[in-house]
């Protein structure tokens, strides 16, 4: 659709080993641009575009894209799909809007747990993003962290292009922009909707049904697509995928990515997991080596934590039982993906501690599940949600053994210890230090 709103802008970047045709390529910024309007599959910031033909690496011709997202280009906000979900736009929208200056406040709220410059535990807080919107410098970010993992060989988004928009376009005092990618599917879902999202609830939205369908004949996955075990025996696969592609994301000498399965997608035709959502990843050579270690096991904590985490979210609260997410152990299968070289008794015995952690708030959660999904505000349903910031601690220190016999400790060593861990989970702790020596010490099954 040709729009009369087409926004200034400069193409400040632009990925030069594509098979990229130049209208194609002209589409795209039209797009990025307002000179038609973008397309969004879903409510947020990120447009979808399906290519006419397919593009592909000059070195992989036979890799082909045929998609493109992108992402700082304006919202969509409908009606049905925000409930438990921070506001986007002070009203909702049933049609996208160009990007705006106006701050989005949860992003500065949300809380994320690491390290401060003294390499202690510490709360860190998002800048503000505009809503709709991206800072140029951060939409970089992803277009120079897709690069570096196309280099090394790593499973990713492709990058296209950056572009600047016009002086109108400035916030924090910063220029705002845009980033393109490429994609191998053309279906803009996330393997989120097999573990906590749409498809778990069969009939709601086809098209993610047939989304997990294809994930589960892509694996090799044979069962009733309503049952809790086929599911279980996708997500195990899926988890172990997501560990390995963890781990080589930390050897490319990346940090710092959401690992949500939101920010995961899935390449059909190689069975792979793509990083997809790379605009706050920075790379390790930007700090001290003595941070390297710590940002290498905040980053494997991360993703324990969001995978488990999941499994307690509003929708799926009726979806899981605790005997069958034992049975299939999804943090097994994460934590083998990520230490391919650990034994079967050294995993399982952090994966009961890590559980044990969990448990007692996802039934809390279960119990209160009638008016955490009809009545209660999102405030106090988040009150009643597991304490990330000790989860982490726990995961870090847990598996830090096996991190310092793994490859990526060969790349970032360090002289942390052991002890150095528990004396950073004492001094931030406090009170919560007994109950977590409890859990450090507890092997028994929940």
């Amino acid at each position: 659709m040709i729009t009369t709103q087409s926004l200034k802008y400069t193409v400040t970047h632009q990925f030069e080993d594509l098979n990229i045709s130049d209208q194609q390529f002209k589409t795209l910024i039209e797009l990025a641009s307002w000179q038609r309007m973008p397309k969004f599959p879903r409510r947020g910031r990120m447009a979808w575009h399906l290519l006419e033909q397919p593009v592909s690496l000059a070195n992989r011709p036979s890799h082909k894209l045929r998609a493109a997202k992108l992402k700082g280009v304006g919202a969509w906000n409908p009606p049905d799909t925000s409930r438990h979900r921070d506001p986007l736009l002070d009203t909702f929208t049933e049609v996208p809007i160009p990007p705006t200056t106006k701050p989005l406040d949860s992003f500065a709220t949300y809380p994320h747990f690491g390290f401060n410059q003294a390499g202690e535990y510490t709360f860190v807080y998002s800048n503000p993003a505009p809503v709709g919107g991206i800072l140029h410098s951060r939409a970089l970010l992803e277009y120079r962290s897709a690069q570096t993992l196309v280099e090394k060989g790593v499973p990713t988004i492709i990058p296209v292009a950056v572009i600047q928009y016009g002086e109108e376009y400035r916030f924090l005092d910063q220029p705002m922009g845009a980033v393109i990618s490429l994609v191998p599917d053309t279906a803009p879902y996330r393997l989120s909707e097999i573990q906590f999202g749409k498809a778990t609830h069969r009939g709601i939205d086809p098209e993610a049904d047939k989304y997990y369908d294809r994930i589960r004949e892509s694996l090799g996955i044979e069962g009733d697509p309503l049952s809790e075990v086929t599911r279980l025996k996708t997500i195990k696969i899926l988890a172990r995928k997501i560990g390995e592609g963890i781990r080589q994301f930390t050897i490319a000498g990346l940090y710092r990515y959401s690992p949500e399965w939101s920010n995961f997608d899935f390449d059909f035709e190689h069975q792979e997991i793509l990083f997809t959502d790379l605009d706050s990843t920075r790379h390790m050579d930007e700090i001290p080596a003595e941070f390297r270690t710590l940002q290498a096991l905040r980053d494997l904590g991360s993703v324990v934590y969001r995978t488990i985490a999941k499994f307690s979210t509003p929708a799926v609260l009726d979806t899981y039982t605790l005997t069958n997410l034992l049975e299939y152990d999804p943090l097994f299968e994460l934590i083998s993906g990520y230490f391919p070289k650990a034994t079967e008794q050294e995993i399982s015995s952090i994966t009961k501690k890590l559980w044990n952690c969990f448990v007692p708030y996802l039934f809390m959660l279960k119990k209160y599940r009638r008016e955490i999904q009809d009545t209660w505000s999102k405030e106090r349903r988040r009150s009643y949600k597991m304490d990330h910031d000790l989860f982490y601690i726990l995961a870090m220190t847990i598996l830090y053994p096996l991190f310092q016999k793994s490859d990526v400790f060969k790349l970032y060593p360090s002289s942390l210890t052991e002890g150095d861990l528990m004396k950073k989970a004492k001094n931030y702790l406090g009170d919560r230090h007994e109950y977590f020596l409890y859990l450090l010490e507890d092997t028994k099954t929940p």
